[in-house]
Formats: C-alpha cells, sequence, structure tokens
C-alpha cells in the first residue's frame, strides 16, 4: 500500500465518520446504522494507518486479523478498533437494536481511529 492509498482510506474513513455522525443524531435503528457506520469508518482509518506505517493492510473478511495488523503499529489503536469489530454482528446483521451507550462508545472509538489516521497520513 502506497503512501497516496493510505490518504485515500483516511478520506473514505473521514467521510464514513460524517455519515456515522449525522445517524447519531436519531435513536432507534438509525443506532444500528450509526454502529455500522462507524465500524466502517474505523476499518477504513486502520487501513489507512497501516499501509502508511507498514506498507500494508489487511484486506480479508476477518477483521480480528484487521486488529492483529494494527497492533503492529500501535496496541490502544487496536484495542479500538477491537471494540468496533465486536459490534459489526449486531449491527450489521441482527435485528434487534443496540444501546446509545453502545452508539457513543463506537462513535468516540471511530472518532479517536479517525483522527490517529489523520495525523498519520
Amino acid at each position: 500500500m502506497t503512501k497516496a492509498e493510505a490518504a485515500g482510506r483516511r478520506r473514505i474513513a473521514v467521510k464514513y465518520l460524517e455519515v456515522a455522525q449525522i445517524a447519531a443524531t436519531e435513536d432507534g435503528p438509525a443506532i444500528n446504522v450509526a454502529i455500522g457506520v462507524a465500524v466502517l469508518a474505523g476499518i477504513a482509518a486502520s487501513d489507512a494507518i497501516c499501509g502508511a506505517a507498514l506498507g500494508e493492510r489487511y484486506a480479508g473478511q476477518d477483521h480480528t486479523a484487521a486488529v492483529t495488523v494494527l497492533n503492529r503499529v500501535d496496541a490502544q489503536l487496536a484495542r479500538k478498533l477491537k471494540s468496533l469489530a465486536d459490534m459489526k454482528p449486531g449491527s450489521h446483521y441482527r435485528d434487534a437494536l443496540l444501546t446509545a451507550s453502545d452508539r457513543d462508545r463506537a462513535i468516540k472509538a471511530a472518532t479517536d481511529l479517525v483522527h490517529a489516521a489523520a495525523e498519520r497520513t
């Protein structure tokens, strides 16, 4: 992954986060949507961080593996990505609604990852 590709993933992460923040202004099903999009923001930010630091990113469906790659760069950020990855099934695939507290944690983790990506790319 080139520096330009890492910057591109960062720009995408920023947009995902913007959409997550818009969805976060509503309750009900919008909570799951906000969390789901925050997860995507975190993944894209992780890609940018890893791309800038390592010249590579994880590009598969196993988000635990993406956490492992990010952990090579920054363990604290990897924990934030793991918290988001753990919320992905509930937000994307289940019919039960998640909580406002879950949403707030997801937005915070995604924001931290996007800010780290902005600092590093």
